[in-house]
């Protein structure tokens, strides 16, 4: 565990509004460049659907600095989270490789949430990710 005081950061993620390429969730809610990324939750209140095999990434991107963003890590924080986990009060514990580290961007801005759906699309579905960090 990093030093530091504890904070956290919840955005929702609408099954609706992934994207086929990771882009940020809001490019409001990010976490501080520094930041140690202690763990990372999400909560489905209402369960994904999809017409296939859809699977969820999350990660974090980078703030270019000049309008635009760049993948940091597409599944950093969790990696390939199958439709048929994402059921209506599931609480998954979220095991991508920047959890348990101290995430750094090069221009030290904050770094978007940012999500992505592999194989298919999702066609409903709602969750809350709750990310908990040391700064």
């Amino acid at each position: 565990n990093a030093a530091g005081d504890s904070h956290e950061v919840r955005i929702t993620l609408t099954g609706t509004e992934v994207p086929s390429t990771d882009a940020p969730v809001d490019k409001k809610v990010s976490i501080p460049s520094g930041a140690y990324i202690e763990s990372a939750t999400l909560v489905v209140t209402t369960a994904f659907t999809s017409g296939g095999s859809a699977t969820l990434d999350i990660g974090l991107m980078t703030d270019d600095n000049d309008g635009t963003y760049s993948t940091k890590d597409d599944d950093g924080i969790d990696a390939a989270i199958a439709v048929a986990a994402l059921t209506a009060d599931a609480s998954i514990a979220c095991n991508g490789a920047l959890i348990g580290t101290t995430v750094t961007d090069n221009n030290t801005l904050p770094m978007p949430i940012s999500y992505g759906y592999g194989t298919a699309a999702f066609t409903a579905g709602v969750a809350e990710l709750v990310i908990k960090y040391k700064l």
